[in-house]
């Protein structure tokens, strides 16, 4: 997880550096216009999703014409001191930034990238005009491609197929990483190519009055934040890379449980159920884009409340089953280190959630269970006493102990507040990494060796 927050980072980087150029090239263009008066203003490019009118210019009327609207026509809740330029903007805002045309598909994306792909751009090239008439699937758009169509469902049935078995499930499950990070460059793509490219129709012409079409519409509006400043379509991208992502994380965790049963049916059954409903929310966002953004908000808020729940489980699963393969593969990585062993514990322990990603460390006399990762969300929490790094003191008479176990091996510690007359004792769960170098790993951390393999734990190894 700390991984795809240095993507969010970099990814807003990205977008703020290409936007700034685009823009300052904007900036350019427009100044060496005003200093040749010959030359003509070019139209308001579609890549602003809001303008702000710099100056407003009022046309004659005469003095026998009729005003199209009467006072009588306008409620009293509209008669307030509104601004022409503030009428526009508002009125650009809303139509240039086509919120539940980028955020209905997002749900269904997540769920299955190529294929949602695939049936976007198949509803693009055959759909009817009230289908295409759409930011993200209108006929001058990247999606209205036959071979793009091609490729993708080549791809979603290549990506489908080893889902069906639990013996090719685990290739999948890998690419499965690699499909949504694709997508999610594939689709930031199409937005930029959206909002830079002349080929859609954003016009406002038709949303204001004539009397205001004569203002300088040029200027976007910008949000600031301390030094660094963000247009909305950059903050736009950055949230449907974060909506995607999020909602795939959550997928991912609940196909790897399904992987992890001993039923072989049961993947074939989940991959054609998440076909189905990926394809059913592709249609509701073809009819209705406001109702599929609603679906997708609402799926997306279920997949944040449990988010960080499913991202502990996923790293402890992986790394249970990634390790002895990796120790095996690289014989330095099995190797223990000084910084101490990777443990996962099984309940709750003082402010570090059940299958937190720990590590059981030895200072002197004193073992203590700190973070895993310096940067970890876990490490910045506020220490009642003040001071320090978060970590939970062990006691200092009982060693901890170490029993194997044929999937994961159990350590059994006490805490430094725990009563002295408890028999209490508190259980992490490791990986058979430091298999091979077990007495490295004694004489590093001063652990007891259990003898035997406890075979009464075999059954809840995973649980």
């Amino acid at each position: 997880m700390n991984g795809k927050l240095i993507l969010f980072a970099i990814a807003a980087v990205v977008f703020i550096a290409i936007d700034s150029v685009l823009m300052g090239g904007t900036d350019r263009h427009a100044q060496s216009d005003s200093g040749n008066p010959t030359t003509h203003a070019s139209p308001p490019s579609v890549s602003l999703i809001a303008v702000q009118a710099v100056e407003t210019v009022e046309p004659e009327v005469p003095s026998d014409a009729r005003p199209a609207v009467s006072d009588e026509d306008i409620p009293k809740a509209l008669q307030g001191d509104f601004k022409t330029s503030d009428i526009a903007a508002a009125t650009a805002w809303a139509e240039q930034l086509h919120l539940a045309d980028w955020l209905g598909p997002l749900a269904p994306l997540a769920l299955s990238p190529f294929f949602g792909v695939a049936c976007l751009s198949g509803l693009a090239l055959w759909g009817p005009d009230w289908i295409t008439d759409n930011a993200l699937l209108n006929n001058s758009g990247p999606l209205c491609n036959v071979p793009l169509f091609v490729v993708f469902a080549i791809l979603a049935l290549l990506t489908s197929l080893p889902r069906l078995s639990k013996v090719s499930k685990p290739f999948a499950q890998a690419m499965d990483r690699v499909e949504a990070y694709a997508v999610v460059i594939i689709l930031l793509a199409i937005k930029l190519s959206a909002n830079y490219s002349g080929g859609v129709d954003n016009s406002i012409d038709s949303a204001i009055d004539e009397s205001i079409q004569t203002a300088s519409l040029s200027s976007p509006i910008v949000f600031e934040a301390g030094i660094v400043s963000f247009t909305a379509e950059t903050l736009l991208m950055i949230a449907m890379a974060i909506n995607l992502l999020v909602i795939n994380s959550v997928k991912f965790f609940f196909e790897f449980l399904v992987w992890l049963t001993p039923f072989p049916t049961v993947d074939a059954i989940f991959e054609i159920c998440n076909k189905a409903i990926c394809a059913g929310l592709m249609a509701v966002y073809a009819f209705s884009p406001t109702l599929a953004t609603a679906i997708n908000l609402f799926v997306l808020l279920i997949a944040l409340i449990i988010f960080r729940w499913t991202a502990r489980r996923v790293r402890f699963y992986r790394t249970m089953l990634l390790d002895p393969v990796l120790a095996r593969l690289w014989r330095s990585y099995a190797v223990p280190g000084r910084n101490g062993l990777v443990v996962f514990p099984q309940d709750a322990i003082g402010p570090f959630p059940a299958k937190s990603c720990l590590r059981l460390v030895r200072d002197g006399s004193t073992w203590s269970l700190v973070p895993a990762s310096s940067w970890s969300p876990l490490s910045w929490m506020p220490i009642p006493g003040g001071g320090g790094r978060q970590g939970v003191m062990l006691c200092d008479k009982t060693q901890p102990r170490l029993a194997p176990g044929w999937l994961t091996h159990t350590v059994e510690i006490r805490l430094a507040d725990d009563a002295p007359d408890s028999d209490q004792r508190w259980t992490l769960k490791t990986s058979r990494r430091h298999d091979q170098h077990f007495n490295v790993l004694v004489e590093t951390l001063c652990i007891e060796m259990a003898d035997e393999t406890r075979e009464n734990d075999n059954k809840v190894e995973f649980a």
